[in-house]
């Protein structure tokens, strides 16, 4: 539209050179005046139209500047800049595009560094999370999702959620969730593993452009539920454990009150004693543990000679031993490193072992006790070992559970509590040792104490 005004400038200005020739021309020397003012219009109407051509020109190529920085702009290239002559009219606005491209450089550089902020503290966290858009599709999940949840190294991102989770109840939640508001939770397992536990809080999330989305937050919750299901059990276990003997001097007691004079007394007077010291025992071995969680139990940390200590041991429990038609080797040298800990504790422990080798170990096994060293760790090992019956492999991980028994009818026989292997877990931990256990059902089971040398405690 500039143009066209422009275009007519020239005629006008030709008519205007006209008319003033016309009136030059009544005058007496007009015809030499008039022929003088066309050459000068002429003149001037060529320099006139050459510098509407070069103004037009620099228009053009100006235009086309900023059209082509306005399109790197587009494509995400916002250090491009437009450079024209102060003297092009167009000069001014270049200046403003260019220093909107330098707002919008800084802008986006901040939200880069808030990006990658977000996606490192996503990435540190233990918990997965998961933001679902509209159509519950996901938008943003974090590394510890994929592995809580075990979807690979596939990407999910702007996939259904239950494409990616096919979990009915974490679905129903999430579609809950965005219709009502609030939040959720749920419990998801894989389906193959019961044992893997994760706790999936569902809560709404208000969508920029209108509503609700949702973010999953998700924790491993395992190790919650496995204490959860033993303290259970372990109510469970100690009620039985009491109940039997309870029963049985209540039943006896009975018995003598309303027959005082029985001939049976007598024995009955032995069970009741019996079974009192069984719960006696528990009782005992109850608090142990207790003291002992909470580090209330005394401890003398010295250096122990284990051979000494082990003598003793096998001295007390030699009767018991040949009784059962066993064979004790020891294979313990006389000289070996000192251990730092409790002795009294030490000789719990090995009595716990040897007495759970000689129950679950038939007449004509052995039981054999040996020693390892580790030497750049400064550990010590002690191995009790035996030709029993051995522990099935998926019993090894939970035998020193309070309560637990492989085999519960042989144990209870033997007036055993359930919690001799508890005990030995925890002196163990008191003494920063560990133990290791081997088991092959029909063969046998050895257990290796690993304890720390003495010396090496007294130089640290």
């Amino acid at each position: 539209m500039k143009k066209c005004n422009r275009c007519f400038l020239l005629p006008l200005a030709i008519l205007l050179v006209a008319t003033l020739a016309g009136l030059i021309m009544r005058t007496p020397h007009g015809p030499v005046e008039a022929i003088i003012l066309y050459a000068v219009a002429w003149i001037w109407a060529f320099h006139f139209s050459e510098w509407l051509r070069h103004r037009d020109r620099l228009l053009d190529e100006t235009v086309i500047q900023l059209t082509e920085t306005v399109d790197r702009w587009a494509s995400g290239d916002l250090q491009a800049r437009v450079y024209l002559d102060q003297a092009d009219p167009l000069d001014s606005l270049a200046h403003g595009m260019n220093r909107v491209a330098e707002v919008l450089a800084e802008r986006t550089e901040d939200l880069q560094q808030d990006k990658e902020r977000l996606e490192a503290i996503l990435s540190s966290m233990a918990n997965g999370i998961i933001i679902l858009g509209h159509g519950l599709t996901i938008t943003l999940i974090n590394q510890a999702a994929y592995e809580l949840f075990g979807l690979g190294d596939e990407p999910v991102t702007g996939k259904h959620l239950l494409e990616v989770i096919r979990d009915m109840a974490l679905d129903d939640a999430v579609t809950k969730v965005t219709r009502e508001g609030g939040t959720d939770t749920v419990l998801w397992s894989p389906p193959d593993n019961d044992n893997f536990v994760v706790e999936v809080t569902v809560g709404a999330l208000n969508q920029p452009i209108g509503g609700l989305g949702a973010v999953l937050v998700a924790r491993n919750v395992s190790a919650q539920k496995q204490v959860e299901r033993m303290r259970q059990d372990f109510v469970a276990n100690v009620s039985h454990e009491l109940q039997t003997p309870l029963t049985v001097i209540r039943g006896f007691t009975e018995t003598l009150l309303d027959n005082p004079d029985d001939p049976s007394a007598r024995r009955f007077l032995e069970l009741i004693h019996e079974e009192a010291t069984r719960m006696s025992r528990l009782v005992d071995d109850l608090l142990t543990l207790s003291r002992m969680e909470h580090h209330s139990m005394p401890m003398r940390r010295q250096g122990v000679d284990v051979p000494v200590l082990i003598e003793s041991v096998t001295v007390k429990l030699s009767p018991r031993i040949h009784s059962a038609g066993l064979t004790l080797e020891n294979h313990i040298p006389a000289h070996m490193p000192l251990v730092a800990g409790d002795p009294d504790l030490l000789a719990e422990v090995f009595m716990n072992l040897v007495s759970n080798a000689v129950q679950y170990t038939p007449v004509g096994g052995c039981i054999s006790l040996d020693m390892a060293l580790d030497v750049p760790n400064h550990m010590v090992g002690i191995s009790v070992k035996d030709t029993g019956i051995g522990i099935p492999a998926q019993d090894v991980p939970r035998i020193f559970e309070r309560f637990y028994r492989v085999d519960r009818a042989r144990s209870r026989a033997s007036g055993g509590t359930g919690l001799g292997l508890a005990i030995v877990k925890h002196i163990m931990e008191l003494h920063h040792g560990r133990i290791e256990v081997k088991s092959t059902v029909g063969v046998g089971t050895e257990f290796l104490l690993w304890l720390p040398e003495f010396e090496s405690e007294r130089d640290d």
